[in-house]
Order: C-alpha cells, then sequence, then structure tokens
C-alpha cells in the first residue's frame, strides 16, 4: 500500500499499473472500473492535468483480513487540459490547486491482483477547479435536465434568423459521446463564417433504456447569412448524411426561423437603477446620467 502511493508521488504511471497486477481500479472521474492499459491511460491523464500530484497519507493505514485501507490528501495544480465530455474534446487548464480529503483501499485477492478504489468528493473538486455541479435528475414530470453550452467569438449584433436542430440517439453512452462530437464540430465550424453569431448545444445523458437526446442552435445576423453558410458547409453536409442517410440518429429534426418582431435588450443603471436601452449610442442613464454598464450580448 506505501509502495502503492509512492508510485503516484512519483509520478510513475506504469508502477502503479505494475503494483496492480491485473486488478482493476476505479475513482469517481473513471466512470467504471479499468483495468491494464485503460488504467495505465487514466493514470497518466491524471498526472499530466495534474503535473505536481501527491497522495498525503494522513491517519495511518489501516488493516484487515485481505484489504488495506487509507485516507489521504489529494494535492495538486490543474496546468495541463483534462479529457473533455458532451462534445467538446479538452476541458483547459484552469491553473487552479485542488486539495481535498480523500480514501484508499486496496483488496488483496487470491489470484495475487489487488482490486483499487480510490474515493474523493466529485463536487468538493469540481468546486475548486472552478466548475458547475448539479445534482440533477434526468427527468422530472414534465422537465428534462441535461447540459449545455454556448459558443460565441465577439459578435454582439441582433440576430435575425435562427436554426434549431433536434436529434435523438440510441445506444448508450458511445453513440451519445460521438452524436455530441460531432454536433460541436459542426457548431465550430460556423463560429467564423460571416454573420454567425452565437452557437448553444444541448444535450441529455443516456437514460435506463440508452436513449438520449440534444440540440443545436445557431444565431445569425439575417437569413442570408445562415443559407450562405449552412447549406454549402461541408461539415454540416456530413452531419446530415450522417444522421440521415446512415441511420447513426433514431430521429432528426430541423427548423429555420426568420424575425418577426424584437425589443431592445435593457439594463439597469447601476447608480440609479433605472432600465435603458444597453445598445443606445449615448452611453448614460436617461435618467441620472451616470455612465451605463458594458452592453451585454444578445445571444
Amino acid at each position: 500500500a506505501q509502495a502503492y502511493l509512492g508510485a503516484w508521488n512519483a509520478h510513475d504511471a506504469r508502477a502503479v499499473v505494475d503494483l496492480m497486477n491485473g486488478g482493476g481500479y476505479r475513482d469517481p472521474l473513471s466512470k467504471g472500473e479499468l483495468r491494464g492499459d485503460a488504467v495505465l491511460g487514466h493514470a497518466q491523464m491524471l498526472m499530466a492535468a495534474f503535473p505536481d500530484i501527491s497522495f498525503e497519507l494522513g491517519d495511518a493505514i489501516t488493516v484487515g483480513y485481505n484489504r488495506v485501507a487509507a485516507q489521504y490528501r489529494l494535492r495538486g495544480t490543474n496546468t495541463g487540459d483534462l479529457p473533455g465530455d458532451f462534445g467538446l474534446e479538452r476541458v483547459v487548464a484552469t491553473g487552479k490547486a485542488i486539495d481535498l480529503p480523500a480514501t484508499i483501499v486496496l483488496s488483496f485477492q487470491r489470484d495475487g491482483s489487488v482490486e483499487i478504489s480510490n474515493s474523493f468528493d466529485l463536487q468538493t473538486l469540481a468546486e475548486q477547479l472552478g466548475f458547475c455541479s448539479l445534482l440533477m435528475p434526468l427527468k422530472m414530470e414534465h422537465y428534462q435536465f441535461g447540459a449545455f453550452y454556448r459558443l460565441n467569438k465577439g459578435n454582439a449584433a441582433p440576430p435575425e434568423a435562427i436554426g434549431i436542430t433536434w436529434l435523438q440517439v440510441r445506444g448508450g453512452d458511445e453513440p451519445f459521446q460521438e452524436a455530441a462530437r460531432v454536433t460541436n464540430r459542426v457548431v465550430n465550424s460556423f463560429a467564423d463564417k460571416p454573420g454567425f453569431i452565437t452557437g448553444i448545444i444541448g444535450a441529455q445523458m443516456p437514460d435506463a433504456n440508452g436513449h438520449s437526446g440534444g440540440f443545436t442552435l445557431s444565431a445569425w445576423e439575417n437569413i442570408e447569412a445562415l443559407e450562405a453558410n449552412l447549406l454549402p458547409n461541408p461539415d454540416h453536409q456530413a452531419v446530415v448524411h450522417r444522421f440521415m442517410k446512415e441511420g447513426f440518429s433514431y430521429g432528426t429534426h430541423s427548423r429555420v426561423y426568420q424575425l418577426v418582431r424584437a425589443k431592445p435588450v435593457m439594463i439597469a443603471c447601476g447608480a440609479c437603477g433605472k432600465k435603458n436601452n444597453a445598445y443606445k449610442k449615448v452611453r448614460v442613464c436617461s435618467q441620472c446620467d451616470a455612465p451605463l454598464a458594458e452592453a451585454p450580448a444578445y445571444w
């Protein structure tokens, strides 16, 4: 057990795997049990994301019949990228430090292998890294829950055309993740096109039946920009072919909406609270003449 903790502190991923002698490993980030090369890859990922990662032993190691348990503190600084999810290839390093209590249990099997259960609080880890961490159901009555992200490269123009695509995928986590990656590539292919404002991707993770769903929303300055960049886009055409012709998705549907009417974005004056048009040319409050804060993006 001491050698195993030492292998982590020495940042020797191969030694971590060798000491387990074919046993399984799991922690809150492993998404289930890992073995062999999967353990090696997981350890290398953690050591790359936290190059100074350390397991500092706290209380005495507790020894049972064929089991060893220890409490320790997990420390490190996130200076390397983490694997992404929901279609994102990676999560860029935050530069923030983690310091949280953890527990490790090593179970020694008759065949000589060692099963590892490494536990720490995922919500505390997320909060220390500056991530969001929510405990929400997949479904609740007529509500459905999931996750979303927004892509905007600074275009604050008001949108006059919106394209929406909805799809459902069946088969569990693997097709869900592939659908998310494909969708992300499409939205990224829009991001630098003339007239593109914002892309929003939402996803509902697979339920007990392996069914998942998601949507893509793209906001454009006008219908001409949407049609000029959406239809001839090879990334978009490839997705349409895969979802529609190759049967990758169970169900899919797309629509385009054009502006009918709009009201201005209103923001409160920081001095008196009066609501002002956020995009007025003279950047002072109409009631007290105090300077107005920066206008937010429309989407």
